[in-house]
């Protein structure tokens, strides 16, 4: 088998014969072998297609190797190169879009205004009631549950000590919708839980921000580019509402989830655990809704306020129940905690 210099160098032989989706495969390839190969995320940068994710990888470049020229150079590439990509085309607004309309003939309208008036007259409308009539309604119905993709059986977990996978609950739950406040907030975060406040633990000082890492490339069951070999990482599945664990490429943990419900899903993308707390209370007064729930357990957040945690108040694994955050059985979020650390990757995908 090539190390990681030796596959570095092919592609950028195939670089320079116009080969560019050769070169992709030797550079992830070599990045596989070796992910601090600075020259590999370079050379992986000229090749990709995207100029987002060309600048992602010259990031990683330079995280890695700040002073190297080549580096340097790629930077300033790789901003040309994003700045010259043509942006997205403007939406185009309702109400200028209905310019572009022909009038109505003048007859036709009179007769829609005189309709109007007759239904609004024998209807009974009130410019306050009827919004609030609508919410009231909402509110009080339920939320038919997802249809989604039958979870995977294979025998699991590998772990010491494991905590079985529990089959989804064939009975339908009743879901009641979000709680509209007072004060009208229906726009808040994707998920509930709030600012971190520890219950149980001290306040930790984070050593990592909620940073997105380079997009992955290639297939969802292959290792992402930027993990080691012998790295811990958490795969997070909301096709089949799955969370393997890995070290390298080697499954050691896998347990079922529920993610976001519609229209509070859960976020896509690779990130890395920056905040834990053994146990939290989490208000959503603070957002406008009406959930408080105290001493949620073994809480890891991995982007803003979306976290894995543990969870007591259903037991319908394997189907999305949440407001964005990647629910567990409480025993399988106690040994993801205390398995992971402090900067774990959390990749989430369909």
């Amino acid at each position: 088998m090539m190390d990681s210099d030796q596959l570095t160098r092919q592609a950028r032989a195939a670089l320079k014969t116009g080969d560019k989706q050769q070169a992709r495969v030797l550079s992830q390839q070599a990045l596989r072998v070796d992910p601090q190969n600075h020259m590999a995320w370079m050379t992986l940068a000229v090749a990709t297609p995207s100029p987002q994710a060309a600048m992602d990888y010259v990031q990683r470049a330079y995280r890695l190797q700040p002073d190297d020229p080549n580096v340097q150079k790629g930077l300033v590439w790789a901003k040309r190169r994003l700045a010259a990509q043509p942006p997205s085309p403007p939406l185009v607004p309702i109400a200028t879009h209905e310019k572009t309309r022909k009038p109505l003939p003048l007859i036709l309208l009179i007769i829609i205004i005189l309709l109007g008036v007759s239904v609004i007259a024998y209807v009974g409308w009130s410019p306050f009631g009827g919004d609030g009539d609508m919410v009231a309604a909402i509110a009080v119905g339920t939320v038919e549950k997802t249809a989604v993709s039958p979870p995977i059986t294979t025998p699991i977990p590998l772990s010491p000590n494991p905590q079985p996978i529990i089959a989804p609950d064939s009975t339908p739950h009743p879901i009641q919708p979000k709680n509209i406040a007072a004060n009208g907030k229906q726009n808040a975060w994707a998920t509930w839980t709030t600012t971190p406040t520890p219950t149980n633990t001290p306040t930790p000082s984070p050593t990592w921000q909620a940073t997105f890492l380079a997009p992955q490339e290639g297939a969802l069951e292959e290792r992402p580019l930027n993990i080691g070999i012998n790295e811990k990482w958490i795969d997070v599945d909301l096709t089949h509402q799955t969370l393997p664990a890995y070290e390298g490429d080697a499954l050691v943990y896998q347990t079922l989830i529920s993610s976001g419900l519609s229209p509070n899903l859960t976020v896509t993308g690779q990130f890395r655990v920056w905040l834990r707390f053994e146990a939290q209370t989490m208000d959503g007064a603070r957002l406008g809704y009406d959930y408080y729930l105290e001493n949620v357990p073994y809480v890891m957040y991995f982007f803003e306020d979306y976290a894995l945690h543990g969870t007591f108040w259903h037991n319908n694994f394997g189907n999305p129940m949440s407001h964005g955050c990647v629910n567990m059985e409480t025993g399988d979020a106690g040994w993801i905690y205390n398995w992971s650390e402090m900067g774990t990757v959390v990749n989430v995908h369909y």
